[in-house]
């Protein structure tokens, strides 16, 4: 191994205390999530500023910015249901390429990493294709309002073009991620959404393509991204790299990534399929609750960031340890990742909770919207310390290599916990919006405790072996 591998590998494998080290780590991917967030503000604010009305089925006077932002939230959880297969093979390739890495199998390293990519930019273009046709057919069963389901179509179609590049993009943070750099995959995603952030504004307001012109921003700033991305796969600076030749593909490593990225897959798109009839259930009662949602959902995500970046690196720290049979520390890293976790989420909520309306009030302008994002997010931020927990078993789960853990773990939570909550409080109860976000809180209550039953029953037994 070159010295910065040595270095990043000896951080992870035998330095003390290992909370120091996960921070370390995480710094950069915090920054990323800064800029995500950031990203995902931006275009609810320029979109929530968007000028005009129109007269709905109804005969009542909606504001298109409102109905933007809902087409928005109804595409979300759609578009999810076909990243989370990218975001699978992600998890695989930092298990698998992790494992080796902390073996000190660089050669298989490589071969793993190699036919990740393969995988990840097949996949990309095949999805690419099936939105792009079949987004009407798709959209028809979640959207009943025509202006809302014009708007979802025209957006979910744009962004269907983003969907090779953002899978070629999780297999190279995966790839890297898994040698210990987490700093490349931030700075080349922190060029692309900078400039998604510039042109947002840009595009949706300056030349008023409204919805059509966030699309495109997010499309122009991932293609932008892809050079680099093939450069540093190519000719990394440290770690492994990678050849993009077919004849490295290797069936006997692709049944390896499918059997540990599968379950991983499978149960963020079936969770993201939730998503869908959960958006569905919220749009029914309007699309200001809709918009509510997506605003909440916004706000939640600032407190969340930091929590995302640790757990991303408790799974790099876990598939390296576990790789080197370091299992004591795999588990000890567990535990000093959840309690930063909890610490870093009372502390957001906190901050956030006391100012939610107007910060509420920074994205809408619509009375109806701002009422219920506020009451959303009291609900959400209340159970937020909850979704440190679930993370962190969601990454120990993967970056041991036990994704049918994960795969229990996100089916239950969403659908025998959350859905059937939601459903008796709107149909029993008729409690209204309040009994969506009350039921949401209730299922990561649950979800908490079932990680721990599952993460009881993980034995950190190594998935590596040796690939001809």
């Amino acid at each position: 191994m070159t010295k910065t591998i040595d270095k990043k590998t000896d951080l992870i494998l035998n330095q003390k205390p290992i909370w120091k080290g996960l921070l370390y780590l995480s710094f950069p991917v915090f920054l990323v999530n800064i800029l995500k967030t950031l990203h995902d503000i931006v275009d609810g604010i320029f979109l929530g500023r968007f000028p005009g009305d129109y007269i709905n089925e109804s005969g009542e006077l909606v504001s298109i910015a409102t109905a933007m932002q809902s087409a928005v939230s109804l595409t979300w959880p759609i578009f999810f249901v076909f990243i989370s297969f990218g975001m699978g093979l992600s998890v695989a390739g930092n298990a698998l390429v992790g494992q080796y890495v902390g073996k000190g199998d660089l050669v298989n390293a490589k071969k793993f990493a190699n036919n990740t990519l393969f995988i990840a930019i097949a996949l990309g273009v095949i999805f690419n294709v099936f939105v792009f046709i079949f987004a009407p057919q798709i959209l028809s069963t979640v959207a009943d309002n025509d202006t809302v389901y014009g708007y979802a179509i025209t957006y979910l179609r744009i962004r269907s073009f983003e969907l090779p590049i953002l899978f070629l993009s999780f297999a190279f943070q995966a790839i890297r991620r898994a040698t210990g750099d987490t700093l490349t995959p931030v700075i080349i995603s922190a060029g692309g959404l900078l400039l998604n952030i510039v042109l947002t504004p840009i595009l949706v307001l300056h030349y008023e393509m409204g919805i059509q012109g966030a699309a495109i921003a997010t499309v122009v700033a991932q293609v932008i991204l892809i050079p680099a991305m093939i450069y540093y796969l190519i000719k990394p600076k440290t770690g492994i790299s990678v050849k993009f030749k077919i004849n490295q593909l290797n069936m006997i490593v692709v049944k390896d990534i499918f059997h540990i990225g599968i379950p991983a897959s499978l149960g963020q798109s079936i969770q993201a399929i939730g998503f869908v009839i959960l958006n569905f259930l919220i749009f029914s009662y309007g699309q200001e609750v809709s918009a509510a949602f997506y605003i909440g959902n916004r706000i939640n995500s600032l407190i969340m960031f930091p929590v995302s970046a640790v757990s991303t690196i408790v799974a790099i720290y876990i598939a390296q340890n576990v790789g080197a049979g370091n299992v004591q520390r795999a588990k000890s890293t567990v535990r000093q990742g959840m309690t930063l976790g909890v610490i870093m989420m009372a502390i957001g909520v906190a901050i956030i909770l006391p100012f939610r309306e107007p910060i509420v009030r920074i994205f809408s302008e619509d009375q109806d919207a701002i009422k219920h994002a506020a009451t959303y997010t009291l609900y959400v931020g209340l159970g937020l310390p909850l979704m440190a927990l679930f993370q962190t078993y969601l990454n120990t789960f993967q970056g041991s290599g036990e994704t049918k853990y994960s795969f229990v773990l996100a089916i239950v939570r969403l659908w025998l916990f959350r859905l059937p909550f939601v459903l008796f409080a709107m149909y029993v109860l008729k409690s209204g919006p309040e009994g969506i976000w009350y039921s949401m809180l209730l299922s990561n209550v649950l979800a908490a405790f079932l990680g721990a039953y599952l993460y009881s029953k993980v034995k950190f037994i190594p998935k590596t072996r040796e690939v001809i």
